[in-house]
């Protein structure tokens, strides 16, 4: 008797149609919706709105007021769909099959040279609740992916109220002071690592506490860049 052999298919993550070559855990149509972070960017991630020639990264009126601690950040896509569909169900829903295509969307080498990846940390109460925290899983698969060590030198030292639908103002006073350095961090090149940078409050108050513990720099890696107004 014959064998029949069937081909193995996966569901999108996003439209749950059948795609017998699934790219990211996402089928190619939605695939296609990914929309790079890419172009003349300033040091915070954003975008100009111009071509800029320029062989350092140029500041944006926002960070020429206030300029960030870290020096460069990086994000290979903007978050908007499918991102910010895929994201909330994995942190807020606990969609951990998600992951696989998040994970899948690291670039194959990191974005210079660094000693450590740091994960963004949760305070221990929202990690209970979560379950997870989704940095230090991103940072784990990146060190891997890159060759890199992750260091989880940062602790949340209070809690702090979720950050959604805050401004950039009440994000700031939200999290200044929330972090501590509890590893040794001295002379360090470290590569802050969080899954979506909205204001950059969080990665900003988190590299100055790490340049105030002595690391030699800090630059930010995170997987989404949302675009403000």
């Amino acid at each position: 008797m014959n064998k029949i052999h069937t081909i193995e298919t996966a569901r999108c993550f996003l439209c749950q149609s059948v795609c017998y070559t699934a790219m990211h855990g996402i089928c190619q149509p939605c695939s296609a919706d990914l929309a790079p972070n890419n172009g003349s960017l300033c040091r915070c991630g954003l975008p100009f709105h111009s071509i800029i020639n320029d062989s350092e990264r140029p500041l944006c009126g926002r960070c020429l007021h206030r300029p960030p601690a870290f020096s460069a950040l990086h994000a290979p896509y903007r978050y908007q769909y499918p991102l910010n569909t895929l994201l909330p169900a994995y942190k807020y829903r606990r969609r951990l099959d998600v992951e696989r295509a998040l994970f899948d969307l690291l670039p194959a080498t990191a974005p210079g040279h660094f000693d450590a990846a740091v994960p963004i940390p949760l305070h221990w109460r929202r990690h209970w609740w979560r379950g997870f925290n989704q940095a230090h899983r991103l940072a784990h698969a990146a060190g891997a992916r890159w060759d890199m060590p992750v260091l989880s030198c940062l602790r949340r030292q209070r809690p702090t109220r979720t950050q959604q639908g805050m401004s950039a103002k009440a994000r700031a006073k939200n999290i200044s002071h929330a972090f501590s350095c509890v590893r040794p961090v001295h002379g360090l090149r470290l590569l802050l690592i969080d899954d979506v940078v909205t204001t950059g409050a969080t990665v900003s108050e988190a590299s100055q506490c790490l340049l105030a513990a002595g690391a030699q720099s800090v630059e930010v890696w995170a997987l989404a860049r949302t675009l403000l107004d």
